[in-house]
């Protein structure tokens, strides 16, 4: 046999047979059947849930083009979204004329129409402007990663990371890039704020004391509450008032808030309450907002890092020291907020007692007949007739310091 007869015969040999065993065919053809069997039955699951589909995903669609069309039209024609860096907007309305500058910032997860009808009364005797901190309202949601996000490596970007969003370190470091940089507002300034944002206000005024000459708290939320009573405050906050923020926004992301207010069944809790009309388009903006995700996800952040801002409240006034100068006035409510278990109503009560007592003993205290926050609606002229007495009392100290 010739040496290419015998490598024939080895290649041939070496070569494997492409005809599968009887039991490899029988197998193959058993996975085939249930391969098959697998995607009838997710067939017959998609075509019986298309249907069902379909309706969900129709608010969520007309809510989405509904949102594209009202945004540009509804948004204040005198307001103005400033960049405050990394192209980030923060939006910013400005009235009036004269100084101390008047900063309106609106209690958790509200936008700055909350001061609509205090704002206008305030403007007659000095500037008052109003805010909407970051991802709220015409505010752009802030960056998570400025360095990333804007390509950005410089000392200040690094620093701007170092804070986290929806943070009072980084709301405050929002607003001084607002008013220093962006808009470059008059100083000094008085801070008026509510629940919520009293503590954005305390927090700028002790970093940048040299910027402002009052603080007007109404309602504040105390660091105190969430410590007091054996922690009442945190669990319940974050047990039920988050998971209740939560699940407002999920409606909005879905469309049905929108669905809810065309039929009737949602309403804004403020608007039929309020000591006159609203006007008609800040009435249309509250129920945009209700629907807009960005907003609503933006509200679940502030709700759900209070205690970190609790926290960063805490620890800057560990290290430094209120500034003397600040005239201070603390606004409390007369009436219990609506609702409220007894227990957590205490905390509070004993939180803001604290903050008067304890830790700005030399702090005016103004009663309100109200309950909660919907007395910017109910009764304007009493929220601005303080503002206005504080703005009056300073501007005259400005003027002549020895009075």
């Amino acid at each position: 046999m010739s040496s290419s007869e015998g490598a024939h015969r080895r290649d041939s040999r070496s070569i494997p047979t492409s005809t599968p065993a009887p039991k490899q065919q029988q197998q193959q053809q058993q996975q085939a059947k249930r391969r098959y069997s697998v995607f009838c039955v997710f067939w017959a699951v998609v075509r019986a849930l298309k249907y069902p589909a379909f309706a969900l995903l129709v608010p969520a669609i007309l809510n989405y083009a509904a949102l594209n069309r009202e945004n540009a039209l509804l948004q204040p024609q005198d307001g103005v979204q400033y960049n405050i860096g990394w192209n980030q907007k923060i939006f910013l309305q400005c009235k009036g004329n004269g100084t101390p500058t008047v900063i309106l910032d609106a209690p958790i997860g509200e936008t700055s129409d909350v001061w609509q009808l205090v704002q206008p009364l305030v403007s007659k005797h000095t500037t008052v402007c109003t805010y909407d901190r970051a991802g709220l309202g015409y505010s752009d949601r802030p960056y998570e990663n400025t360095t990333s996000y804007a390509g950005d490596s410089s000392p200040a970007a690094r620093d701007r990371d170092r804070t986290t969003p929806y943070t009072v370190e980084r709301m405050v470091d929002d607003l001084n890039r607002l008013l220093n940089y962006a808009s470059n507002q008059p100083k000094p300034l008085i801070l008026v704020s509510s629940d919520f944002s009293t503590v954005v206000s305390r927090f700028y005024t002790l970093l940048y004391e040299q910027d402002v000459v009052g603080l007007l708290l109404i309602n504040p939320m105390a660091e105190k509450m969430f410590t007091t009573r054996a922690g009442v405050w945190p669990g319940y906050w974050y047990r039920h008032v988050v998971p209740q923020v939560h699940m407002v926004y999920m409606s909005g992301l879905l469309g049905f808030n929108r669905l809810g207010i065309m039929l009737g069944l949602i309403k804004p809790a403020e608007l039929p309450r309020s000591e006159e009309p609203l006007p008609d388009e800040v009435t249309l903006r509250k129920k945009h907002f209700l629907c807009q995700p960005k907003h609503l996800s933006s509200v679940v952040d502030e709700y759900r890092n209070v205690a970190t801002s609790m926290d960063q409240l805490r620890t800057l006034y560990s290290v430094k020291p209120f500034p003397e100068h600040i005239d201070i006035t603390i606004a409390t409510y007369n009436q219990p907020l609506p609702d409220l278990p007894p227990d957590l109503q205490d905390a509070w009560s004993e939180g803001v007692e604290t903050l008067r007592q304890v830790i700005h003993p030399k702090a005016r205290h103004i009663s309100i007949s109200a309950a909660d926050h919907t007395v910017f609606y109910t009764k304007p002229h009493v929220i601005a007739n303080a503002i206005v007495d504080m703005a009056m009392r300073l501007r005259r100290h400005l003027i002549s310091p020895k009075a």
